[in-house]
């Protein structure tokens, strides 16, 4: 009764911690797991702070829903594990940052053995630069550039959070089980705020007038714009 009672415990550990092992590939990686954690947990804090009540919601919705327990156990290790990583991408994307700007300040040489010594993160992908002394070229990044990159950025983000948010109402509107409509809405709600918190955090009109980026982002944030007000009038208005 023993071994066949610990094989599906086993397994399920197994599949849990299937995206937290690519972080756990080189001595480097097994070094900064903690930091690249720990960094990434304050980042996220003043968000995680705005979503507790609804985490706490999801909790004890989770509690008196009717699956089993296995099913359960599942639902809360992959919540924990899609965390950590979101922990551990965001304390690698600022070590990567502060790793460019030093290699800027250091000769080639300390460069390569730098390069060497650290490999890239899981969630980048090294690059090759050819260093050609006789050719320097120079780059010269101006003011509109680094607007339209920083907005092309925001802009990523409120497209996703549109795409959780047109997610969660599929799941809602296509359920046909009355036991799950509460924590299906509860998804549905959680999404919802991200995505206000998005448009909140998108500055408009900073983008240089007549760009790409500024009618992308005007596009994207009014598409958002109406998405929320359709879910708030059908779903939460008071």
């Amino acid at each position: 009764m023993q071994p066949h009672q610990r094989a599906p415990v086993k397994h399920f550990c197994v599949l849990a911690g299937s995206r937290v092992e690519q972080w756990m590939r080189t001595p480097f990686d097994l070094l900064a797991f903690g930091p690249r954690a720990g960094l990434g947990a304050l980042l996220s804090m003043p968000e995680r702070l705005q979503t507790l009540q609804s985490d706490v919601e999801r909790v004890s919705q989770l509690v008196q829903d009717p699956r089993s327990v296995e099913e359960k156990q599942q639902l809360v290790m992959q919540e924990v594990e899609d965390t950590l990583v979101t922990f551990l991408e965001r304390g690698a994307t600022v070590e990567t940052d502060i790793l460019a700007n030093i290699k800027v300040l250091l000769p080639p040489d300390v460069t390569k053995q730098l390069d060497e010594l650290i490999p890239p993160p899981p969630n980048s992908q090294p690059t090759e630069v050819v260093v050609e002394p006789e050719e320097m070229p120079t780059v010269i990044y101006t003011a509109d550039a680094v607007l339209e990159n920083q907005i092309a950025s925001e802009m990523t983000e409120v497209k996703s959070a549109v795409s959780g948010v047109k997610a969660a109402l599929e799941d809602l509107r296509a359920n046909a089980d009355p036991s799950r409509a509460a924590m299906l809405k509860l998804n549905l709600r959680e999404a919802r705020d991200i995505l206000a918190r998005r448009l909140q955090e998108t500055a408009p009109g900073v983008a240089p007038e007549g760009t790409s980026a500024d009618g992308s982002l005007a596009a994207a944030t009014r598409e958002a714009s109406v998405l929320l007000d359709e879910v708030d009038a059908q779903f939460f208005s008071i």
